[in-house]
């Protein structure tokens, strides 16, 4: 059996340790021992996309939060319409160079694509920028509202972070947040944000296998 090999390492504000490891050809994402994402599984970040998507206009405006292996953004990148465009904001410049990299293969290289702005920046400050102008909008910040990687990750399931959000949308616009557990509350305050609210389940892997996650949509309202 092939060992597993560290390949990547990097420290997140509050000094969460991030590492990469390849095993037999894939990736995986680590932080402070615990899997993140891997390149085996990604069925849910797959889904996170074609939730809010599918269907989409002309000339459509995507934003996603959060990198991981790229999986989201090469998605929403197959869904694009005519004219399309994405913006994929990451936090961590090592995610970015892991993308650019090594690990980059395994959703086709979607960072390379033509379609797509890349801004390296916390993503509550980059959404301040596009007030009323996006169509659909991806957020997989650390593990959901129960943040795993950074604390600070916190913020964007406020109530500011909401309105926030909501601020960003075009009127009917579509955000989705992709979450490792069930989170009623947050959804709560999503509805009482001004969103018309759905939950999905969600898992790692294809029809219904591996770990189960939420997608919590919500419709601009």
């Amino acid at each position: 059996m092939k060992p597993r090999e560290r390949v990547g390492s990097a420290k997140t504000s509050d000094g969460t340790e991030l590492e990469l490891f390849e095993h037999d050809g894939h990736h995986e994402i680590v932080a402070a021992k615990r899997a993140l994402m891997s390149s085996r599984q990604h069925n849910s970040e797959e889904e996170l996309a074609q939730h809010v998507c599918e269907g989409l206009e002309p000339g459509a405006l995507v934003l996603i939060g959060g990198l991981g292996l790229g999986f989201t953004l090469r998605t929403a990148l197959d869904l694009l319409p005519e004219g399309g465009k994405a913006i994929q904001v990451e936090l961590l410049d090592a995610v970015v160079e892991w993308n650019l990299g090594p690990a980059g293969g395994h959703s086709g290289d979607p960072l390379k694509d033509s379609r797509v702005k890349l801004i390296r920046g916390d993503v509550n400050k980059v959404l301040q920028r596009y007030g009323g102008a996006l169509n659909a909008l991806m957020l997989d910040i650390d593990n959901g509202p129960a943040p795993m990687v950074d604390r600070q990750n916190q913020a964007l399931y406020g109530r500011a972070g909401i309105r926030l959000v909501r601020d960003a949308l075009r009127p009917g616009g579509r955000v989705a947040y992709w979450c490792s557990n069930e989170e009623p509350e947050f959804a709560t305050a999503l509805a009482k944000g001004g969103f018309e609210v759905t939950k999905h389940r969600s898992y790692a892997r294809p029809r219904r296998k591996g770990t189960r996650h939420q997608i919590i949509v919500g419709r601009k309202v």
